[in-house]
């Protein structure tokens, strides 16, 4: 019997078939296994070691996981909101723009570019207790007589690194609803303005309906990026002080590397997931909702 011949399409996908499994599949298994292991870094025999649940247990039992389980729930809420309501009133600016809308647009994407990493210490030296520019900026115009600890002080620490993630990322909200305010037809607001409507009424019975799944899609990507933030708060607090800002990621990054709990690092790394998957199922239903009204309506 002749060996049966794959297709040239198989062939042709088989390196890179093999190369994510090798890169992702592969270490998301051994991952998920060291979950139920007592595995430690200083005792690799330990990974051969089998514990069952007792990994997920403790960390239900740890008051610091969900404290940082809480904080990062916070910061999602925060973040998503006023990056929603920032980028909702960037683009109703710039579609308004009779000139230079171009110009606008690639301006309104620069907080992209920068990586998180040149965000966290960017803020970090803004928000510095002697030479930053926000604490210069409150004295020079009397608002404040001393300066005030931004990072040491924990409730401070996480409106910095709140802003800081804030301002990186209202540009995907602004360039999403700018979008759909772009292909939004013009016939309906024309008509809502001839029957009398208000400009509030217009854009919220007319316009804010056919741009809700733009936004939808924009708190789909940003709840993903908020669930497992890491180098912001990384760069600018690293968790402090005293463990008032750690999120989920830091403290599983934290207790891998810096305590060798890796076992129970991945455990908390995959109770993690459930965040970020319980967000984008209700952001993905609210987006099904939304384009539903618009087929019904328009």
């Amino acid at each position: 019997m002749t060996a049966k011949r794959l297709s040239a399409p198989t062939l042709l996908l088989l390196p890179a078939v093999l190369v994510l499994a090798a890169v992702v599949v592969v270490p998301l298994c051994l991952s998920f296994y060291s979950s139920f292991t007592p595995f430690r870094l200083t005792r690799p025999e330990t990974f051969f070691t089998f514990i069952g649940l007792r990994n997920y247990r403790n960390i239900l039992s740890d008051a610091n996981f969900w404290w940082a389980f809480g904080r990062t729930v916070l910061l999602l809420t925060i973040a998503l909101n006023l990056e929603m309501l920032l980028g909702l009133g960037l683009a109703l600016l710039v579609e308004k723009a009779s000139r230079g809308q171009r110009l606008l647009r690639t301006i309104m994407m620069f907080p992209m570019m920068f990586s998180p990493i040149l965000v966290g210490f960017q803020f970090k030296f803004m928000f510095n207790d002697n030479i930053g520019l926000v604490n210069n900026a409150l004295q020079s115009l009397g608002l404040t007589r001393d300066a005030i600890p931004w990072l040491i002080e924990g409730h401070l620490a996480f409106i910095a690194i709140s802003i800081a993630e804030i301002w990186s990322s209202t540009s995907i909200f602004a360039i999403l609803i700018l979008a759909g305010l772009l292909a939004m037809p013009k016939e309906p607001i024309e008509a809502a303005r001839v029957d009398g409507c208000t400009p509030w009424q217009t854009f919220r019975y007319v316009t804010w309906p056919f741009i809700m799944p733009f936004a939808y899609i924009a708190m789909t990507i940003r709840s993903l990026d908020v669930a497992r933030a890491y180098d912001i708060v990384k760069i600018m607090t690293d968790g402090g002080p005293a463990g008032r800002t750690e999120l989920l990621w830091t403290l599983v990054a934290r207790t891998a590397y810096s305590d060798a709990r890796m076992g129970v690092a991945n455990a908390m790394a995959y109770f993690s997931i459930l965040l970020s998957i319980v967000f984008t199922v209700y952001f993905f239903r609210k987006l099904a909702a939304a384009r539903t009204q618009i087929g019904a309506e328009w």
